[in-house]
């Protein structure tokens, strides 16, 4: 062997010394990486917002594996798992670190040659991944994965009422869908072919509540977990007959003094025990039911309501026997339970801000609630006023303007301000007609006119002239 090779072969020993030893032990345990959908496919492309899984191949050599780093492309969520083999026997423990974004792994019982596959569910990293495109991602185990990558897709779920025995679809099944961050996201009931879908739904993990079922099956206590992670995932409910004597509830969610439903309150009915727990959500007719309920007593209690409403703290007994279904009326008092009034006045020609009109508002019996002068900005408000009907009289005009005739009706709502825009003409000499049908004459600048110019005179003196004459005539034809 030449001399002058024996430093380059000592170079390359020495670089392969250098390999880290943490890069060394990962790959010792992880021998391969991939990414697939959720179902396990992979062809592309792969939607911005779909849940994926990252499969990590390994095989035990008697050495600790090193800290698994995900790509960064992806995310993990913190998770704890088993770790299996291949023949489903527990090797430890696989524990996943959001905020590292790494997989960690702890050998108790695995022996040496040992192998297996662990399944890392995986998102994209929305600082990373910020749009539709390609991306690559490159695993500690070598490989290198190109991503086509599609704006975030909307998918749906379907549910289908299904009898157990016969298959027979049914409808009039009724179910809560709500996301992952309990939000209600759609009130189904199946129809006439045992179906019903909700749309336009976000990837990602939903749970699923029956409250009602035909008459004669039998409610499930327990929700359902759907990963919608397609364009369409269905998902089939059974139904088996009722056993034992059932009934049922319907809560009707309305504000406080009124018949105004409330969309969107949630309830939950509980057994004293606590081993039965259903949640309802209200509809657009502010009702929510439950049937299949064992005969017994419950706790009614709500979880939520509409932002201007305030939670009611109290909970209700529900007993359910004999007489069902049981009503239950529920009513939610507003946070702000007035209304208000504002009038904004302006001039009609040159749109100018009116200021010393005075407006009365009256209620529903005729009586004065207030009287308001509007200000330098044209503006008379009348706050905190009962919900009902109200009537509204201007009863001083301003300077150089006629006071308006006539009432104008107004309804005020509870939380709700009503707003009216008024304008005004400057007044001129026109004729006004009193209540009892006879006319006046003003003029522009609000003075009678003159009495002592020679035009009146001289209709006054032929008037008396002519009154004379007419009784001179009277008495010639007295003596006649």
């Amino acid at each position: 062997m030449k001399k002058w090779l024996l430093p380059i072969m000592a170079l390359f020993l020495a670089a392969g010394m250098m390999v880290p030893a943490g890069a060394k032990a990962e790959m010792a345990f992880f021998t391969k990486s991939a990414v697939t959908h959720a179902d396990g496919t992979t062809a592309q492309p792969y939607a911005l917002n779909e849940k994926m899984t990252l499969l990590l191949d390994w095989t035990y050599a008697g050495e600790e594996p090193a800290v698994y780093t995900v790509p960064d492309i992806f995310t993990v969520t913190s998770a704890e798992i088993e770790l299996q083999t291949a023949e489903g026997k527990k090797a430890g423990t696989v524990k996943t670190d959001a905020a590292a974004n790494t997989v960690t792994i702890l050998v108790e019982q695995a022996q040496s040659g040992n192998k297996g596959t662990i399944a890392v569910p995986v998102t994209f990293n929305k600082e990373k991944v910020t749009k539709a495109g390609t991306y690559s991602a490159v695993f500690p185990t070598g490989e290198t994965a190109s991503l086509t990558v599609t704006e975030a897709a909307a998918g749906a779920i379907k549910l289908v009422a299904l009898e157990k025995d016969t298959k027979t679809k049914l409808a009039g099944s009724t179910f809560t869908v709500v996301n992952d961050l309990g939000k209600v996201v759609g009130l189904l009931t199946t129809n006439s072919a045992g179906e019903a879908t909700v749309p336009n739904l976000e990837f990602g993990t939903y749970t699923i509540t029956q409250t009602t079922a035909p008459d004669g099956y039998a409610v499930p206590a327990d929700p359902w977990k759907v990963d919608l992670n397609a364009v369409l995932v269905t998902k089939e409910i059974v139904h088996e007959k009722a056993t034992g004597l059932t009934g049922g509830l319907t809560v009707s969610a309305v504000e406080k003094g009124t018949d105004t439903p409330i969309e969107g309150a949630e309830f939950e009915l509980k057994t004293a025990n606590g081993l039965f727990s259903k949640k309802i959500v209200t509809d657009s007719k502010g009702k929510a039911s439950l049937t299949g309920l064992a005969y017994g007593t419950y706790t009614l209690t709500q979880l939520k309501t509409t932002e201007k409403y305030v939670l009611p703290l109290e909970s209700w007994t529900i007993t359910v026997g004999r007489q069902t279904p049981i009503e239950q009326k529920i009513e939610n008092t507003l946070e702000n339970p007035y209304g208000a009034l504002t009038v904004e006045l302006t001039d009609a020609s040159s749109d100018k801000a009116l200021q010393g009109a005075e407006y009365s508002l009256f209620d529903e019996e005729d009586k004065l609630v207030s009287k308001v002068v509007t200000n330098d900005k044209g503006i008379a408000s009348f706050p905190n006023l009962a919900a009902g009907s109200y009537e509204l009289e201007e009863t001083g005009a301003p300077d150089g303007y006629t006071r308006s005739t006539g009432k104008k009706a107004v309804t005020i709502k509870s939380g709700e301000t009503v707003e009216l825009e008024l304008e005004k003409t400057k007044a001129t000499s026109t004729s006004s007609v009193d209540s009892d049908g006879s006319g006046t004459t003003k003029s522009a600048s609000g003075t009678l006119p003159q009495t002592g110019d020679a035009s009146n005179m001289m209709y006054m003196l032929g008037g008396v002239l002519l009154a004379a004459g007419g009784l001179l005539l009277v008495r010639k034809g007295k003596r006649a």
